[in-house]
């Protein structure tokens, strides 16, 4: 390698000035008045958190849920997680279930364990307790579950509670159970449970409370494949109205009663076979319309038979593949609009069939298919498919053989810490719907992986950072990197590499309508303003991401008054605003050494941003992404206004896959900008850019020679010897009085 040393890094720096216009009113907007400073507090303040949560599931299986405008479900299946999953949304929340838990869902466990939206809130740190309530059967000495510690015992109820590395050990004995069960020649969930576990729910859990209409007794009788009466989940939906019923209901020894306003309804509805290891060897999704429930008279019975999914789904690829992934799923939707969702998921060569469903003549019906399929891993070059089919309906025919033209290519590189070692990052792509997304997240082998995408449609992808549990340390969290989403045309080939150093807190530049799961992260509108800073970028400009062990402090400013002092956020909300030019600073401090990482360890971002208080159309936030500003207004389409603040951009050159730097010499390229939704965003000037580093902990600073202009600026500077540490700073304006100051510890590692 040959490499070109800087001269001294102690040389005076060059505060790099680019010409630029500002019209007198944005000169205006920066520069708020004494009247203006003295305007009451913006009333009220709140800390924002983020649009995306870790839940830790009681088997320990990991999921990331987003919000939004375009809602997503991020199920990881690395080692030791769920072989497969059923996902549906009923009023609002959000359920995930491992297969192992289903036979026992309503006669054992309660849905509410599997809750992601309420279990969402729950913290991810301090060991993550996930608490329970327990009860047992008349007699029965309540004992702890493998993997529930008890924290109470009153008669025949329990309280308690499990970890993420306990719930391994309560998936493991769910298995037990079922395998028992089918030793014993009955049905997966028939036996008793735990000795005599009769309800084991989230602690808190309350039943859901439907509209009040004239009700009528509706039975659904429930048959597995083989026709024999059978316990099953059932989703059941009122397809004039929504509103009028949706809910879940769980059949006992085949009969379901539940108390429903007249109408029409369609039913959905899960099945899990096992073989006597209790591995999942088959999942049907089963649907049944054209149920009627009359004003007055007798209610006939509907049926709801495992039988009818008599379709399997089978991908074939030009090239060799082997089935890692398959996600099934049916949004059932009422006249009105609303309606509800279930899924089934499962990893490997578990078999999967459906029912075939016409276009239904009341309300609408979505189906989709989405197939991973993984090359031999003998390839040098690792590669998945990753195939995405939707309907209005469900064929009889469900075997699909997608030709590689009309697919797109999507080529991942992962960088990692060395802290991580042999651990391998997670990566997943979901098919963006109107309905949102579910992406299957899986093992990325030797650091790189080439998708091959269904071309024609919209893909959001995220990438997880390993998790290293330690014992001596339980704080169970990870990190994230999601891009934005976007559509891929067939023959298209795109290249990323994920994690580029450094990993800082940035606003971003983003595609149009991007399904950025923090929204808008400065917007105004409706008389708010919501700000809010992503935790984790890298070298790509639509990088946001969150690590969810970290910790922080943040300060919020208003005109010089300091509004809010908080830790652990990522931003603030403030409503009603006054009237008229402002300026709004904020200062976030993020410390990420409890999860043991080496590079980017610890941020520090202070940024101000200047508000002009005018309506200027040019800056309306494209449709598609979330605004916060608009939301707590209770009229989400009001119209948001982008803010003008600034991001930087870094481009170490020469790193290693570990982002590591070889060279005696570092070479930035810095790119310092306006945060972006398409073309809207600030274009005002950047006045200035100047970058410093630091080799011993902060405590002096040396000004780097930074050259260029018009928002780009080239650095360099002398490495410390191997093993040694660098602290880079950079701050920067603009013409508008906006600017950023960021500073971030071991950005990379030397040597």
């Amino acid at each position: 390698m040959r490499s070109r040393r800087s001269r001294s890094a102690s040389t005076l720096a060059v505060l790099v000035t680019a010409a630029a216009l500002c019209s007198p009113a944005a000169a205006d907007a920066s520069a708020p008045t004494a009247a203006d400073a003295a305007t009451p507090t913006v009333t009220p303040v709140t800390p924002a958190g983020s649009g995306a949560v870790p839940v830790v599931l009681p088997t320990g299986d990991r999921v990331v849920v987003h919000t939004g405008a375009s809602a997503g479900v991020a199920i990881e299946k690395g080692a030791g997680a769920s072989d497969a999953f059923a996902t549906f949304t009923v009023g609002g929340d959000h359920y995930v279930v491992p297969s192992e838990a289903v036979p026992y869902l309503g006669h054992g466990l309660d849905l509410s364990l599997f809750d992601t939206t309420r279990l969402a809130p729950m913290p991810s740190t301090e060991g993550h307790h996930i608490p329970v309530v327990l009860r047992y059967a008349a007699g029965v000495t309540p004992t702890a579950p493998a993997g529930v510690t008890f924290t109470s015992v009153s008669g025949q109820t329990a309280t308690g509670y499990l970890t993420p590395d306990s719930g391994r050990a309560f998936a493991q004995a769910l298995r037990d159970a079922i395998k028992a069960d089918l030793a014993a020649g009955r049905p997966a969930g028939t036996g008793a449970l735990f000795g005599g576990l009769t309800s084991m729910a989230e602690a808190g859990a309350s039943t859901p409370v439907q509209p009040h209409y004239p009700l009528h007794i509706l039975q659904v009788n429930t048959l597995d494949d083989t026709g024999a009466a059978a316990n099953m989940p059932i989703i059941l939906v009122n397809t004039d109205d929504a509103r009028a019923f949706a809910a879940e209901t769980f059949s006992y020894q085949g009969v379901a009663k539940v108390a429903v306003p007249a109408g029409h309804y369609a039913a959905l509805a899960f099945t899990f076979a096992f073989d006597p290891q209790a591995n999942t060897a088959k999942m049907d999704l089963v649907t049944s319309d054209g149920i009627t429930v009359p004003d007055s008279g007798t209610v006939p019975a509907a049926t709801v038979d495992a039988r009818t999914a008599t379709s399997p789904i089978s991908f074939t690829t030009q090239k060799p593949a082997t089935t890692q992934s398959l996600d099934v799923q049916v949004i059932r939707k009422s006249a009105t609009g609303i309606g509800v969702g279930l899924g089934v998921s499962g990893s490997g060569n578990i078999a999967a069939f459906v029912t075939p469903t016409p276009k239904p003549a009341v309300g609408s019906l979505a189906y989709s298919l989405g197939w991973v399929g993984a090359g031999p891993a003998s390839d040098a070059d690792s590669y998945r498919y990753n195939l995405e089919e939707v309907s209005d309906r469900i064929d009889a025919n469900q075997s699909y053989t997608p030709a590689d033209s009309s697919l797109a290519t999507l080529k991942h590189t992962v960088n990692l810490d060395p802290h991580y070692g042999t651990a391998q990052a997670l990566l997943g792509s979901g098919y963006v719907t109107p309905d949102g997304y579910q992406m299957a997240e899986l093992p990325v082998p030797n650091g790189a992986v080439t998708e091959y995408v269904t071309g024609g449609g919209t893909w959001a992808s995220e990438m997880a950072l390993p998790l290293i549990f330690d014992p001596n340390n339980p704080v169970f969290a990870f990190g994230i990197l999601d891009d934005d989403a976007r559509k891929y045309d067939a023959g298209e080939t795109v290249a990323r590499t994920w994690g580029h150093a450094p990993m800082v807190p940035n606003f971003g530049q983003h595609r149009a309508g991007a399904l950025d799961p923090m929204g808008c992260q400065a917007c105004s509108g409706a008389g708010n303003v919501g700000v809010l800073l992503g935790m984790l970028g890298d070298g790509n400009k639509d990088t946001t991401g969150l690590d969810f062990s970290a910790a922080g402090t943040g300060q919020l400013y208003w005109n010089g008054q300091l509004l809010s002092s908080d830790t652990n956020r990522l931003g603030y909300l403030l409503q009603n605003v006054p009237a008229g030019p402002a300026k709004l600073r904020m200062v976030l401090d993020f410390d990420r050494t409890a999860s043991g990482i080496t590079q980017s360890t610890k941020t520090h971002t202070d940024v101000t941003i200047p508000i002009s208080g005018k309506d200027d159309p040019s800056m309306k936030l494209p449709a598609g992404t979330d605004c916060a500003a608009a939301d707590v207004s209770g009229d989400p389409t009001a119209p948001c206004q982008v803010l003008p603040a600034l991001t930087l951009n870094y481009q170490l050159n020469s790193l290693t896959n570990r982002n590591g730097s070889q060279s005696p010499v570092q070479n930035l390229v810095l790119h310092v900008g306006h945060m972006s939704y398409g073309d809207v965003g600030s274009r005002a000037g950047i006045d200035s850019a100047k970058v410093s580093v630091s080799f011993d902990d902060g405590a002096t600073w040396q000004d780097v020679a930074t050259h260029g202009g018009g928002g780009t600026y080239a650095a360099h500077w002398s490495n410390p010897a191997p093993g040694g540490h660098v602290e880079l700073r950079v701050t920067a304006t603009d013409c508008l009085g906006g600017s950023i100051t960021q500073t971030v510890t071991d950005p990379y590692t030397v040597g």
